[in-house]
C-alpha cells in the first residue's frame, strides 16, 4: 500500500511533474521523496537507466484517467 494519501488531483499533478522532468531540456522540478516512494509502490513510476524517474505504462494510464476529458468523467 502507498505511503502517501493522495488528495484529489494530486496523483495527476505528480505524474505530470515526472513526465515533464523526462522531457529533453526540461527544468527539473523536485518530487518529494515520500511522494516518489508512493508512486513507485503504486508502480506508476520506476527508476530509469540514468537514475531519473520515468513513468510506467500504469502511470501513463493513471495520468490519462486524471485528464478532464477522461471517459469516466463524462
Amino acid at each position: 500500500m502507498a505511503l502517501h494519501r493522495f488528495e484529489k488531483g494530486e496523483l495527476g499533478h505528480w505524474l505530470r511533474v515526472v513526465a515533464d522532468n523526462g522531457e529533453p531540456n526540461a527544468v527539473q522540478t523536485e518530487v518529494p521523496e515520500h511522494v516518489a516512494k508512493a508512486l513507485e509502490t503504486l508502480r506508476c513510476i520506476e527508476s530509469g537507466a540514468d537514475g531519473r524517474w520515468v513513468i510506467t505504462d500504469k502511470g501513463r494510464l493513471s495520468l490519462r484517467m486524471e485528464e478532464p476529458g477522461a471517459i469516466h468523467l463524462r
